[in-house]
């Protein structure tokens, strides 16, 4: 940075409280969106379709819920809630990521977290991966791979 850039504005890095929280929600609210899809599966297809169609239609409503919201305002509900951004690592902290970065970041969580029973199983390694799979910025394999980190949003303490 020479002298005449302005200063950035660095945001602090989200507290696992407010991270464990806000996914815990949007879980909850991911889950509305796959019965959706489930229902939408479920009214088109016979019995042998359902085993298909179901896993797909609630990966699909997962998948919906997720990737818009972090693309379009860096922010699901569950982090609007706990006043938490996702932003591309090493911006000012005030532009969400782009396509790619919010794939990549996104679209397997979304997927498996949104198709009952298996929810349960990948949520508890998420939460184990959470505990204990950090590093300086604090952020997920998923954030490493898309070049993300959660922040606190503007005016959040």
């Amino acid at each position: 940075m020479s002298v005449a850039d302005p200063p950035r504005d660095v945001r602090p890095l989200a507290p696992h409280g407010r991270r464990i929280a806000a996914r815990l929600v949007d879980t909850v609210i991911a889950s509305v969106f796959a019965g959706f899809g489930f229902m939408a599966a479920a009214a088109s297809s016979d019995g042998v379709a359902l085993l298909v169609l179901v896993p797909v239609g609630c990966a699909a409503g997962g998948v919906l819920y997720y990737m818009p919201l972090v693309h379009w305002w860096g922010t699901t509900v569950g982090k609007w809630i706990f006043g938490l951004r996702v932003v591309p690592l090493g911006s000012d902290g005030t532009g969400p990521p782009s396509w790619k970065a919010t794939f990549t970041r996104e679209f397997d969580r979304a997927a498996f977290l949104s198709i009952p029973v298996l929810n349960l199983l990948v949520g508890a390694i998420l939460l184990a991966q959470m505990a204990k799979d950090r590093d300086t910025y604090h952020h997920s394999k998923y954030d490493r791979a898309a070049g993300t980190v959660v922040v606190l949003a503007r005016g959040s303490r």
